[in-house]
């Protein structure tokens, strides 16, 4: 239910300095808002139906102590069974119900890991029709001529299957040629390219490269062959050396180097403190655009394809940029003669082209050279290059007439101002990030810090904990109850063994008749407590998730840009954190609370019924004493649960992994980088799984020994009790009653 909204997190956080410059911080916050709410009422109305699951079975386990009792009582009052043997029966049933009583958070474990398994397999049952991952499948040619036809394509993108993007599209590129397409947004230009990479299959119509339908090829064989430049693109959170390295398969440093002087990104580089080695961040955030382009371009050019694709390469950047870029495409046009593609923006960029295809509402409607295009009369070409030609002119005077405006002197204050800005900005995030990592490694945020966000929820921390407290006193009431019963079935039982008169049995029928009626009237009673407990810490813990989720994504979305370029804050390891984190601290006011309140009504019942109702106080000492062990043994548990953070900050690189490959899924996919993605992936998990597996070692042996104390303190309890029975110091009942 969470993926909306963790989608809308991640959207925001991945392209937060675009968030920052439209000051869209407040819609992102909205959005995310929006669905978190969506999430937290599915969440409680989910609740809502558990916790009238959960009180029915309690109301049903008194109810079933109220049959068996009942039955029981009846056998030996017709002196049919002696209460050794009832209470054997009784007692074996009452053991599986209180373990029964504690599965409440497993069946909600079971229950969501059945829910994300549901997901993952729907994904596994998912047959790809397009899968690189089958190498022997498909033809792999010696030789790629790089020679393009598309022959009466039609074809919508399944996401909207209504809005036609190609309608009878025909075009042929002849191999070494250079052919640009141009046409308005949405008409589809750069659709072929998807086509060809085999993203995607046309419904009708075929893709031909070399003469041979692209079906009919070995996909990653068919990629392979192809470099593509998009506008935006694709780098990964690595160095340069590595980044342009993944162009290709062994790709050695000298080839990298080559390769990035034919891109003329060799000399920007060089520039850098750390040369090749430098990082360049999350999504190329350390490099310019201009700077970005080169390494993709180097990247394409390692590849040695035979079919360059130029997806509107030059249209993000300024002007300074794109003349850079693009005379280090032009040279590699030259230089290579391979078959090139351009999607074009600006048509000033495509007047050498061997051929322009202009491309209006998925049709071909004109083909030909710029200078031939130009002269068609009304023509649409003719139409866009004019319109591009004006605006083109107007921006050149409006930026003329601007510059005559500002003095040397306003520029260079303008520099030194921003410069002493940055720098201080850069100080107050250093600082603001050390100072919340000493808080964070300190352990300044506590409990009661928690609860305080619970504080419009203030209604339910009373009705909650009083029905826990209700709850809690039931176990302690019918030890009681079980006790009384136990003394009128051995009494009346022994009375009749000794005297053999019926009478003795007769009067125990109006006892189990009581008895039954005060464990129908507490099942009523447990229904609604366990209910309304139940309820209570689910509401309050899905408020504060909800409200936890609102006030860490706000705190992110306030975070200055230097936060971001922090490697540990990669996009996904922050979303990953907001996912869970939230959860966690939620833990404080749900379920387990309510447990521990629970817990503890019952264990000072238990007291206050040990020694004020006629119980054995000495047994009671006795058990008192072997508390602190099982205290201990839930100390330890809770040590290794805490070192569980550690657990959840290792899997944060794991996260931010994942999201970085499906982020850039269509990048992944071209350059055949799935292995050495999931190789990685696979890597990563490697130092969690190691934890997780020790963690587990340890949980086992601290629950194991906290099993033992407990089970050690029955033995304790019955032998040392059956010693104080046998001396008469105690009746059975009251040794019932006791433990």
């Amino acid at each position: 239910m969470y993926a909306e909204a963790g989608a809308v997190a991640e959207e925001t956080l991945g392209s937060i300095r675009t968030v920052a410059s439209l000051n869209g911080e407040k819609r992102a916050i909205d959005r995310y808002n929006e669905r978190a709410v969506f999430v937290e009422t599915g969440n409680i109305a989910i609740s809502k139906k558990s916790a009238c699951g959960f009180g029915c079975m309690m109301g049903s386990v008194w109810l079933m102590y109220a049959a068996g009792l009942w039955y029981g009582g009846s056998k030996v009052a017709r002196a049919e069974a002696s209460p050794g043997t009832v209470f054997q029966a009784f007692f074996g049933v009452l053991m599986g119900t209180i373990s029964l009583s504690q599965i409440s958070p497993n069946i909600t474990a079971v229950a969501e890991a059945r829910g994300a398994a549901a997901e993952i397999y729907k994904i596994l049952d998912t047959p790809s029709a397009i899968d690189a991952s089958r190498e022997h499948e498909g033809e792999k040619p010696d030789f790629c001529v790089g020679r393009i036809q598309a022959v009466g394509v039609n074809f919508t993108y399944p996401s909207r299957p209504d809005v036609q993007i190609l309608n009878d599209y025909n075009v042929t590129i002849q191999p070494g040629q250079t052919v640009a397409f141009v046409g308005a947004s949405g008409g589809g230009k750069s659709t072929l390219i998807s086509l060809l990479e085999r993203f995607y299959d046309p419904q009708e119509g075929t893709i031909l490269l070399d003469g041979r339908d692209v079906k009919t090829l070995n996909v990653k064989w068919l990629q392979s062959q192809i470099g593509l430049v998009s506008q935006e693109p694709v780098l990964f959170a690595t160095t340069i050396l590595d980044n342009i390295a993944a162009g290709g398969n062994g790709v050695t440093r000298d080839q990298v180097v080559a390769a990035a002087k034919l891109a003329n990104a060799h000399t920007f580089i060089m520039s850098l403190p750390e040369q090749y080695d430098t990082l360049v961040g999350e999504k190329g955030v350390s490099l310019s655009g201009g700077q970005k382009q080169g390494v993709a371009i180097a990247r394409a050019i390692v590849r040695e394809p035979k079919i360059l694709v130029l997806d509107e390469a030059t249209s993000a950047l300024d002007n300074e940029s794109e003349r850079v870029v693009q005379a280090a495409l032009n040279d590699l046009m030259n230089k290579t003669h391979v078959t090139t593609l351009v999607i074009a923006h600006r048509l000033s960029t495509i007047r050498n082209a061997d051929k322009i295809v202009v491309v209006h509402a998925g049709h071909v409607v004109e083909e030909g050279s710029h200078d031939e295009l130009v002269t068609i009369e009304h023509g649409l070409f003719q139409n866009l290059y004019r319109i591009q030609e004006e605006k083109a002119q107007e921006e050149a005077e409006a930026a003329a007439t601007a510059l005559l405006q500002a003095g040397a002197h306003d520029m260079n204050m303008y520099r030194k101002l921003s410069t002493h800005s940055l720098k201080s900005e850069r100080v107050d995030d250093v600082t603001a990030i050390k100072e919340a990592e000493k808080d964070a490694a300190e352990g300044k945020f506590t409990i009661v810090d928690a609860l305080e966000f619970s504080r419009p929820e203030r209604k339910f921390f009373v009705t909650g904990p009083v029905a826990a407290g209700i709850n809690g006193f039931s176990m302690p009431y019918s030890a009681v109850l079980i006790s009384e019963m136990v003394a009128s079935m051995t009494s009346a039982y022994t009375d009749y063994q000794t005297f053999g008169l019926q009478s003795y049995l007769n009067n125990l029928s109006s006892d189990i008749s009581i008895y039954g009626v005060c464990y129908i009237a507490g099942a009523v009673l447990l229904f609604f407590t366990n209910a309304t407990q139940n309820f209570c810490f689910r509401y309050m813990a899905e408020k504060l998730t909800s409200r936890l989720r609102d006030i860490h994504f706000s705190a992110l979305c306030r975070q200055n840009i230097g936060f971001f370029d922090e490697k540990k804050n990669a996009t996904g390891a922050l979303a990953a954190d907001l996912s869970t984190n939230a959860t966690k601290v939620a833990i404080i006011s749900g379920d387990s609370q309510g447990r521990v309140v629970q817990a503890a009504f019952t264990f000072i019942a238990a007291l206050v019924i040990s020694f004020t109702t006629g119980s054995c106080w000495l047994l009671t000492l006795v058990m008192l004493a072997v508390f602190p062990l099982l205290i201990m043994g839930q100390v330890i548990r809770m040590k290794h649960v805490r070192k569980g953070n550690i657990l959840s900050d290792e899997l944060a690189d794991v996260g931010a992994h994942a999201s970085e490959a499906l982020t850039n899924v269509r990048t992944v996919v071209y350059m055949g980088l799935e292995p050495n993605m999931t190789d990685t992936f696979n890597d990563l998990l490697e130092e969690p799984l190691a934890s997780g597996r020790l963690e587990a070692r340890l949980n086992g042996v601290a629950l194991g020994f906290s099993s033992f104390i407990v089970f050690a303190t029955y033995a304790l309890v019955f032998w040392y009790g059956g010693k104080l029975v046998d001396g008469g110091d105690i009746t059975f009942s009251r040794l019932i009653r006791t433990s």
